[in-house]
């Protein structure tokens, strides 16, 4: 089935394989710039956050329309009594009362890192990371196996 697209020297094949390769290329670069960032933007956050107080999980909050919760962090920073609620909900092994190591950003202090709070969101990262290198690398061994490109 070796089937002309009129008017080209392209066959069907090879457009299906271009179309496809190209679909999972920039899937690939998509998940994978996705994951980067979120990386870029957890190290960001903790070499920022270089104070460090003692917190505990004071609560957790129930997320609309989800199954998870998002733990809320009471800590204290210079006398003054702060609380951080996650930005992730999930399903943690955090129990309320349990202490947790806070770092902060000294110029921003409400801007903070927490270990715990931030295993989310690496995993997001990471999870990220992985499907865009497999869609990559999936895209260039179609492409190499079927067109007999580079």
């Amino acid at each position: 089935m070796n089937m002309m697209i009129p008017a080209t020297s392209i066959t069907f094949a090879q457009m299906f394989t271009m179309i496809f390769s190209g679909t999972f290329g920039l899937m690939g670069l998509i998940f994978l710039i996705v994951g980067l960032a979120f990386s870029a933007s957890i190290n960001s956050k903790r070499n920022r956050c270089t104070a460090y107080t003692e917190g505990v999980v004071s609560a957790m909050q129930a997320q609309f329309g989800s199954s998870g919760f998002r733990a809320v962090y009471r800590f204290t920073i210079d006398g003054k009594e702060l609380q951080y609620v996650s930005n992730y909900a999930g399903n943690s092994n955090l129990l309320i009362g349990q202490s947790v190591g806070v770092y902060y950003d000294p110029a921003q202090i409400g801007r903070v890192y927490i270990e715990e709070d931030a295993r989310q969101m690496k995993t997001f990262a990471r999870v990220f990371t992985i499907l865009g290198c497999v869609f990559l690398f999936i895209a260039m061994i179609v492409a190499i196996v079927l067109l007999g490109v580079l």
